[in-house]
């Protein structure tokens, strides 16, 4: 029980480092932690239930990450940008791949709830499953047919350009 406080304590800590979160924690009277997780925890029950899954899927999985990558082109540290490039590059090709998946998989309980956690898997600090995805999966594919894909790249912008002039 006493790990768990902690564990609250510090989330806590980490969100009122945030002016708006500080602000209602203060207001509410409640740990910015415990906020938190009652937010989570609802968000859950929600996707759980397929009620807005799929908003919630596309706030959790683009809105945090697009401020995280703001936070990180603003920061001084280089290690958190390659983080957030890292998870746009997998979270591109994921999307992409989604488009598809989603035909056949819409229906199948939880499905939502399986997006949401990999979303949140590709990242969450303690797991960056989003440069684990990239260095297993992307990263050798792309490597292999990069010349390739470099190719069609330049025939299609040379292709445009004729167009356009």
């Amino acid at each position: 029980m006493d790990q768990l406080k902690q564990k609250i304590s510090e989330l806590s800590q980490e969100l009122e480092k945030i002016p708006m979160v500080k602000l209602v924690s203060q207001k509410v009277g409640v740990e910015a932690g415990l906020i938190a997780i009652g937010i989570m925890s609802f968000l859950f029950f929600l996707v759980f239930f397929g009620l807005g899954a799929s908003l919630i899927v596309h706030v959790v999985g683009i809105l945090y990450p697009a401020y995280m990558s703001f936070k990180a082109i603003e920061s001084p540290a280089e290690d958190d940008d390659t983080m957030w490039l890292t998870y746009w590059v997998v979270f591109a090709v994921y999307n992409f791949a989604d488009r598809f998946i989603d035909y056949l998989f819409f229906w199948v309980p939880c499905y939502f709830l399986v997006k949401l956690i990999v979303l949140v898997y590709m990242f969450f600090p303690q797991t960056k499953g989003a440069i684990k995805i990239y260095r297993m999966v992307f990263r050798p594919i792309f490597k292999v047919y990069e010349a390739q894909i470099d190719q069609a790249l330049n025939f299609a912008a040379e292709e445009a350009r004729k167009k356009v002039n």
